[in-house]
């Protein structure tokens, strides 16, 4: 089998990644501790094997659930055997009874049973494969952990399936066998129980003889309460007697008492249904009467003070939806007040002119669009000085003046010229002068006069002229006073709704009697008050109607039965009812007298006869008594004696064993018995087990050792460098040395030891491979060898790796150099990889 692919849906810190595993031989995935490694050797084992398995010891059981709580949990693998391709994808969600995870097989494409794949792997499960195929720090560190017995034999059997967990049951089974059974021991049960059985034996063999002797007294026992038995008999027979003859004595005094109850028996005719009848018309007239005066107390305590004017309360009531119409209508004319005193403000932020033209009225507001029109427009020409070309001209002609003079005298005509021409041009420079100030006058006696009318227009409206858009102010001062007049409008509205919120208020404090503010909730609490005191009359005035019709119906009621009453005394012929109570307490008397007549006559039935005898022979019945007096004396004394014959015999009896504790005595035996026989059961069972579970090792190891120990030797010369050449197997393992010489397991290194197992490991996989053949995972095995060691596993892994898939996962940078083999990496803190 080849491992092609591993596809992580969510598992540990990993979630949704998969690596393509480029090689068939070796494959190394590098990363630094916690990254991720032994993370993906759980998920190979598990996806196999199956999820939460943490009641095991190994580490590769750990609970993987993804950090991030999300789920399905689990993956898939896809492995390549031959020209076939299997997908094992194992997913786990909440629900999942099993814990295992839900594993679905495919096989080129197609599901197929789960035990098509396991029957490629001898269905192996995942203890095997993590005890053969996964090396980590744990499995190595079991070297140095193991005795040299323990050790020898966990080699030994590594050619066995599951020798390690064979090994353990093995040893439990013989302790448990040591623990039942020792030759020299006391406290093993089966030798406490053959203990026992020897004391129950001898117990068993003295109860016997006693019980012999118990059977004898048992007879004597039987014979004297047999005696005892007929003379309490015949004591019981003469207490009967005298009982009944007691009996009959006391009998006498009741005979005579009948004979007086005879005597005072009258023949009265009473008839108690008329009297019951007139009894209940009694109850119902005194309940009637009760009723009568609780109705006169109910009239009596109503009281009609503060009554109000029904009509007109239910006037005032009837304008409650018209005052919450009202009250609607404040509420709008209010927010409609404060919506107007918003738009004004607003309107003078716009335009603060407005304050100045509010009062201002429409042959005021046409004045002054005239006076605005009529404003000259602003005069924003400069008035220049006196420019520097016209000054030009007076510094040139005064030069040319001078110049002149000065040639006058030495040039004659030249001279004349210049100065003429300087003179010229001084005159011309002056009348530009002239011009100039004469023009800037001009300008400033325009700006003066147009000055003066726009400061009149702002003194007569407080208007800046400069600053107004009249017709823009004058659009938003027509808004402005719009508004004002909707204001004065809704205050109206507002006053009108005051006036008849106030004047409802009025009417109801004249029904309440009561002030009541002009508010609105004061003058709804008062309607409500109002309706509260109509209710309150109108259910008066209909519970006095009531009580007064039922007090009228209860007194023709009881007129009624008045009526009757009177017939049912006609009909006993009494006059009232204490006449009647009379009669029929008459009537109970000697209905009394009567049954104690025949309560007695019945008690004495049966003896009537002697009764009426006894009455004729006084003195019978007490000699009778006397006689059976002396006989039940002498019963008395011969039971007396019995009596204490018979407990003597039971104390005797008391003392011996009886077929009870013969019975105990054996079944006590029996019960050791078994229990030896049970543990003895169990003794040699577990006994039989241990032998069994060793000889079935030594079976399977016998085949396979002996090649597997030939494999583990060249293994082993490779991963020493060729310091140990041979493997020795004797009552000690040993191994030797290129120079010869031997050494014990226990005095290696441990770093040659761990090189040793894994080895002797390597070994039994390689003489499996025809049978399982899966990828070896080596998690971290490295990094107790020293960089010499390092340098000897790339020789070691090419070797195995032509038989079986290798999965490298490592932190040694030195490692991954050495074998040349570009890494799958982990960066640890990331899901990538």
């Amino acid at each position: 089998m080849r491992l092609k692919q591993i596809k992580i849906v969510n598992f540990g810190q990993f979630s949704n990644k998969k690596f393509d595993l480029p090689g068939d031989q070796i494959n190394v995935f590098f990363g630094a501790n916690e990254a991720g490694k032994s993370t993906t050797v759980a998920f190979i084992k598990q996806i196999m094997f199956g999820f939460h398995l943490r009641s095991n010891a190994s580490p590769f059981f750990e609970d993987y659930t993804p950090l991030a709580h999300v789920s399905p949990m689990g993956g898939s693998l896809i492995f390549e055997n031959g020209d076939s391709e299997y997908e094992l994808e194992r997913l786990y969600a909440k629900g999942d009874k099993t814990k295992k995870g839900i594993l679905t097989v495919k096989k080129d494409g197609q599901v197929v049973s789960e035990s098509l794949f396991f029957d490629q792997i001898q269905n192996i499960d995942g203890s095997f494969y993590a005890d053969s195929f996964i090396f980590n720090q744990e499995m190595l560190g079991q070297v140095t952990s193991l005795s040299q017995e323990d050790l020898l034999e966990r080699i030994y059997y590594l050619g066995a399936a599951n020798s390690g967990q064979l090994l353990k049951l093995r040893d439990d089974f013989a302790k448990e066998a040591g623990k039942l059974f020792k030759k020299t021991g006391k406290k093993p049960e089966v030798n406490r129980l053959l203990k026992q059985i020897e004391t129950d034996r001898d117990k068993l063999v003295q109860t016997k003889a006693e019980f012999s002797d118990y059977e004898e007294l048992a007879q004597d026992l039987k014979d004297h309460q047999d005696r005892l038995k007929k003379a309490q008999q015949a004591l019981a027979n003469i207490q009967t007697k005298q009982a009944s003859l007691r009996d009959l004595q006391k009998e006498l005094s009741n005979y005579t008492t009948l004979l007086d109850l005879q005597k005072q028996i009258k023949d009265i005719k009473f008839d108690s249904e008329n009297y019951q009848k007139a009894q209940d018309l009694m109850a119902q007239g005194r309940n009637l009467q009760k009723m009568m005066q609780s109705l006169q107390e109910q009239l009596s305590e109503l009281t009609e003070e503060d009554l109000i004017d029904l009509n007109e309360s239910k006037k005032v009531v009837q304008q409650k939806p018209q005052l919450l119409q009202w009250q609607v209508e404040y509420r709008n004319c209010l927010q409609k007040a404060d919506q107007l005193k918003q738009e004004e403000q607003q309107l003078l932020a716009l335009s603060p002119e407005i304050n100045e033209l509010r009062n201002l009225n429409t042959e005021d507001i046409k004045q002054l669009k005239e006076d605005f029109l009529a404003l000259p427009a602003k005069q924003n020409e400069e008035v220049n000085e006196i420019s520097s070309s016209d000054k030009l001209w007076y510094i040139v002609g005064a030069v040319l003046v001078v110049l002149g003079l000065i040639l006058l005298g030495t040039a004659g005509v030249v001279g004349i010229i210049v100065l003429i021409a300087g003179i010229g041009l001084a005159g011309f420079g002056y009348v530009k002068n002239t011009q100039a100030s004469k023009q800037a006058a001009d300008i400033l006696a325009k700006q003066k006069a147009v000055k003066n009318q726009r400061q009149v227009f702002y003194s007569k409206y407080n208007l800046d002229p400069d600053m107004l858009d009249l017709n823009s102010v004058l659009t938003n001062l027509n808004q402005y006073k719009l508004k004002e007049s909707a204001e004065k409008t809704n205050a109206e509205e507002l006053n009108k709704i005051n006036q008849q919120v106030a004047q409802l208020a009025a009417n109801v404090q004249n029904v309440l009697r009561e002030p009541i503010d002009d508010d609105f909730d004061q003058v709804l609490n008062g309607l409500d008050e109002i309706e509260e005191q109509i209710n309150k009359q109108q259910e008066l005035t209909q519970k006095k109607s009531n009580l007064t019709s039922s007090l009228n119906q209860d007194k023709q009621e009881l007129k009624e039965l008045g009526l009757k009453l009177k017939a049912v005394f006609a009909q006993a012929n009494v006059e009232n009812m204490a006449d009647y109570d009379a009669a029929y307490q008459e009537s109970l008397d000697q209905a009394k007298i009567k049954a104690q007549y025949d309560a007695l006559e019945k008690s004495l039935h049966d003896d009537l006869d002697e009764l009426k005898q006894e009455a004729k022979e006084p003195g019978k019945v007490l000699a009778q008594l006397q006689s059976l007096a002396a006989q039940s004396s002498d019963v008395t004394e011969e039971i007396d004696e019995l009596q204490q014959q018979v407990a003597k015999l039971q104390v005797q009896l008391d003392n011996l064993a009886d077929s009870t504790a013969v019975f105990e005595a054996k079944q006590e035996l029996a019960n050791t018995e078994t229990n030896f026989v049970n543990s003895s059961q169990e003794y040699l069972a577990n006994l039989l087990a241990s032998k069994w579970i060793s000889r079935s090792l030594d079976l399977a190891s016998n085949e396979r050792f002996p090649k597997m120990l030939n494999a583990a030797k060249e293994y082993f010369a490779l991963l020493t460098g060729g310091r140990y050449v041979n493997i020795v197997l004797d009552k000690k393992l040993t191994v030797m040395r290129k120079d010869g010489k031997k050494r014990e397991v226990k005095y290696l290194s441990r770093g040659t030891a761990e090189q040793l197992y894994f080895a002797l490991k390597l070994a039994f996989i390689e003489q499996i491979k025809d049978k399982i053949n899966l990828p070896i995972l080596i998690d971290d095995s490295f990094v107790n060898f020293d960089d010499r060691r390092i340098s000897y596993i790339k020789k070691l892994l090419e070797k195995i790796s032509e038989n079986n898939q290798v999965l490298i996962f490592t932190a040694q940078e030195k490692l991954v150099d050495q074998l040349e083999i570009t890494p799958l990496t982990f960066t640890k803190g990331t899901q990538d990889a």
